[in-house]
């Protein structure tokens, strides 16, 4: 029996929510939550009343840098895997 050469299976459709579209939209947005999280840090270590509170827009921050590296990241390999 030889080998069929047009197998049934094909690559992976790619949900809506994870396409190349998406996922750079999402980031964009992520960068404007960073913009405003620094704008937090900056009035928080600025104002005396607010500096116990500057772990928040810092969490913010970190939080929004680290989904914009995870989803680039993912975004770099999916292109280098097509």
């Amino acid at each position: 029996m030889q080998l069929d050469q047009n197998p049934f299976f094909r690559k992976a459709i790619t949900p809506w929510y994870d396409s190349n579209l998406s996922c750079w939209i999402l980031i964009s947005l992520l960068i404007f939550v960073l913009i405003f999280a620094a704008a937090g840090i900056y009035v928080a270590l600025n104002t005396a009343a607010f500096s116990p509170h500057a772990w928040f827009p810092g969490l913010l921050a970190s939080l929004s840098l680290f989904l914009i590296v995870k989803i680039y990241l993912r975004l770099k390999r999916r292109a280098k895997n097509d």
